[in-house]
């Protein structure tokens, strides 16, 4: 049995779910269900809509009253599937191919661990996260990830055995925004299970605003800097730091603490420069670094 997983927050999921459950009903033999838990949603107009989802058979839409974030609510929907696979897909995904669930399904007889990928649909040349998605896409093909099975891969659109995924939950440290997937991944590393990776992408269409997608990064450095000792062989950022000389890293540091306010100004306005993105991001590690020295 597959159990389709879904945490969601402030997503409208009914027509995620109808094409799931349409897909897993069309399987001859298979037996699935689909499970969205809402981490506490502010929207009551998507909550009312997402009640829906409890009208589509072997689906349930469970509220949770409190936001407990992207690990602990990932490891509930484990807790709380029945069958023996998790597919786990975000809230905000699309279904953009008609045998997605079907390529899923043959990739379990011959892994317990397989990864889709993502794919980006196009988005505004003002949009930072469709600009960095857009340069960043080689990195996310197939050919690529198989190189690097442990790096390269995300949370959503997983297929996992939920046996798995019990003894080697998400860590629940990670309450912030990011990489609580990494982490995953080196913990599967770590364990040698193998990790396959598949040409069978979750779509996704939305793109939040230049500021949102600013703040979301600073958060995920945050996560970065908490646990860069335990991240530092699955970051490039933290690997380019680490590089950094002491009179480099003065300098750099000195340069960012000038430009930042220009720098975010850039990326939150109309024309983002994913020069200047990467420039503030290391800027905005290594100050947050510096600063966790100093206390």
């Amino acid at each position: 049995m597959i159990s389709i997983v879904i945490p969601s927050y402030n997503n409208s999921c009914l027509e995620l779910v109808t094409k799931l459950s349409e897909q897993a009903a069309s399987i001859e033999g298979l037996l699935w269900e689909i499970v969205v838990a809402d981490d506490a949603s502010t929207n009551g107009n998507i909550v009312k809509e997402n009640d829906g989802i409890n009208k589509i058979p072997n689906c349930r839409y469970i509220r949770r009253n409190k936001n407990v974030g992207r690990a602990r609510i990932r490891n509930f929907l484990a807790r709380e599937a029945q069958g023996d696979w998790l597919l786990f897909i975000d809230g905000d995904g699309k279904i953009i191919t008609d045998n997605y669930l079907s390529q899923f399904v043959e990739a379990s007889k011959r892994t317990k661990v397989c990864y889709g990928g993502y794919r980006m649909m196009p988005g505004p040349n003002s949009n930072l996260r469709w600009l960095y998605e857009k340069a960043a896409a080689p990195n996310h093909q197939v050919e690529v990830r198989k190189k690097y099975p442990f790096k390269s891969f995300n949370i959503s659109n997983l297929l996992i055995k939920r046996e798995l995924m019990l003894a080697h939950p998400l860590d629940e440290r990670f309450v912030k925004y990011g990489y609580e997937d990494v982490m995953l991944g080196k913990e599967l590393q770590k364990n040698n299970i193998n990790v396959l990776h598949i040409n069978v992408p979750i779509g996704f269409f939305d793109y939040e605003s230049n500021a949102h997608f600013v703040a979301k990064t600073e958060e995920g450095l945050q996560t970065l800097d908490q646990f860069q000792d335990e991240l530092k062989e699955f970051s490039t950022l933290l690997r380019v730091a680490a590089n950094l000389n002491g009179t480099l890293k003065y300098l750099f540091l000195w340069l960012y603490r000038i430009m930042k306010t220009t720098w975010r100004n850039n990326l939150t306005g109309t024309s983002p420069s994913l020069l200047v993105f990467k420039l503030y991001k290391l800027g905005y590690f290594l100050n947050l670094s510096q600063h966790a020295k100093e206390q």
